[in-house]
């Protein structure tokens, strides 16, 4: 009985299965964010050539289907104007009117009748309306493909956090006392280096072939080498960055462990699979270990361009051989992916940080990120400024930070009269949303402050600012000092 039971439903799945295959041709005609322009235009020339002559073959006396019940060969243009657009649909309309204008000469037929106003009236009118919808999809289908591509990068980061606790909890269990440096000390340690921008020394620039774009500078290098030396005992390594020269792409060499590093080789097979798939691969890999003379024994990528090409990378040359096990690979994966994640934030950073030099790195780049997001989709975000007034504890402005929704992120500073002061981002919020996080809020704080008899108007000021480019973060540097905030900035303050 069970049996017969799980065959029906089996049946039953491949039915509905074999039923949405025979139907997924007609997703083909949802509206198009993807194509080229030249692919629109020769789509909306395609489609009502093939109408025309499919109506021509129905129908030789009317192709156009006027006198018909019901227009078929408006389907054309309207797809079209669906796909692409109300402006390509037109261009299907246009092409109707001439080809009625036209026919008898063409085919060969009798002159037409008086020209059907209506006929093309209704066709034109619904092409415009069907074009402004698929417009309306197009620019929903941009903003949801942008918020998923945001939330993917955070759930990536999160992953290797993830592992990171993972790591941190195998230590306890066992002690490995040929390893010089934990993952926990080498992922401290590159926090550390890279805490705050104004602390760390300038990094001389490097010499540039006038008429040529210049490339970025990678986020001090050096002591990025020298943490995986120490932390995954690499002997013989080097950073090398994608150069535009008068001989073509070159590879440089912007710092080295070792003195008897190869040249890189865009060819060679380790390299090769780092710049096609972006990943961090080894020569124990199956499909990298049948060369014998391969001069790496690790790669990964440290930074991608515009274009998502990688235009800087680790390559290893010489490591231990003890050192070359799961654990020990694994940590140096993981420590090139932090570095791949924050030499990325570091490329949309800089107009940031001219308006706040001191303020923590993390801070800056995700006030970039989140300024770029709202600049170019309209997708707003917002800062939350928990300002202390009396006499907050350590705990207390701890507990409330824990507090905060989950995708946020949290800094504690100074503010004014050097009194702490929790900010907070909130990341692609509305504006019903800020509210329903003020009301929550401060319901907590409240229940936090009752506990000493403390009212939350008492302990901290609530001020609210859009995350909008270098100007929005000056504003956030201002109301952190000790001046108060410079009047008709774009602040909406309110106190808790």
């Amino acid at each position: 009985m069970k049996l017969d039971k799980l065959s029906t439903r089996v049946t039953r799945r491949m039915r509905s299965e074999s039923a949405l295959m025979r139907w997924r041709w007609l997703r083909y005609w949802r509206p198009n964010t993807q194509s080229g322009r030249l692919v629109a235009m020769v789509e909306s020339v395609l489609l009502p050539v093939l109408v025309l002559w499919l109506g021509h073959l129905l129908r030789p006396l009317d192709p156009l289907g006027a006198h018909a019940g019901f227009p078929w060969s408006w389907f054309g243009p309207w797809l079209i104007a669906v796909r692409y657009g109300a402006g390509y649909g037109l261009f299907g309309v246009a092409f109707y009117a001439a080809f009625w204008k036209f026919s008898p000469m063409l085919l060969g037929s009798a002159a037409n009748s008086a020209f059907p106003a209506e006929f093309f009236l209704g066709g034109m009118l619904m092409t415009l309306i069907l074009g402004e919808f698929g417009a309306a999809f197009r620019n929903r289908q941009v903003l949801h493909r942008e918020v998923t591509k945001d939330l993917t990068a955070r759930l990536e980061r999160t992953k290797r956090r993830l592992f990171v606790v993972k790591e941190a909890l195998s230590t306890l269990e066992q002690e490995l006392t040929d390893r010089p440096m934990t993952l926990r000390d080498a992922l401290l340690d590159l926090r550390r280096t890279f805490a705050f921008q104004g602390n760390r020394a300038a990094l001389p620039a490097p010499a540039t072939t006038p008429g040529l774009p210049a490339a970025a500078p990678l986020p001090d290098p050096r002591a990025f080498l020298q943490l995986l030396s120490q932390s995954c005992r690499l002997v013989e390594a080097g950073i090398f960055v994608r150069e535009i020269s008068p001989q073509g792409l070159q590879w440089r060499l912007a710092a080295s462990l070792g003195q008897a590093l190869p040249a890189l080789d865009v060819d060679d097979v380790l390299i090769n699979r780092v710049l096609e798939s972006h990943q961090s691969v080894h020569i124990a890999q199956a499909a990298l270990n049948t060369s014998e003379t391969n001069p790496w024994v690790f790669a990964a990528p440290l930074r991608l361009d515009e274009y998502d090409e990688v235009d800087a990378l680790l390559a290893v040359h010489d490591m231990p051989f003890m050192a070359f096990e799961e654990n020990n690979l694994q940590r140096l994966q993981v420590l090139c992916a932090s570095y791949l994640d924050f030499s990325q934030l570091e490329l949309t950073v800089e107009d940031v940080r001219s308006a706040w030099v001191q303020a923590p790195i993390s801070l800056q780049q995700e006030w970039a990120q989140l300024s770029e997001l709202g600049q170019r989709f309209k997708l707003r975000s917002y800062c939350a400024v928990w300002s202390g007034q009396g006499r907050v504890s350590d705990d207390v402005l701890a507990e409330f930070a824990g507090m905060q929704p989950v995708e946020s992120s949290t800094w504690t500073l100074k503010g004014r009269g050097g009194k702490p002061a929790l900010v907070v981002l909130l990341p692609l919020l509305s504006a019903a949303g800020l509210a329903n996080y003020r009301r929550d809020m401060i319901t907590q704080l409240g229940q936090i402050l009752g506990r000493s008899n403390q009212r939350p108007d008492q302990a901290f000021d609530l001020d609210f600012l859009e995350v909008a480019g270098p100007g929005g973060f000056l504003e956030l540097k201002r109301l952190l000092s000790s001046a108060a905030p410079a009047p008709g900035a774009a602040a909406e303050s309110g106190k808790a």
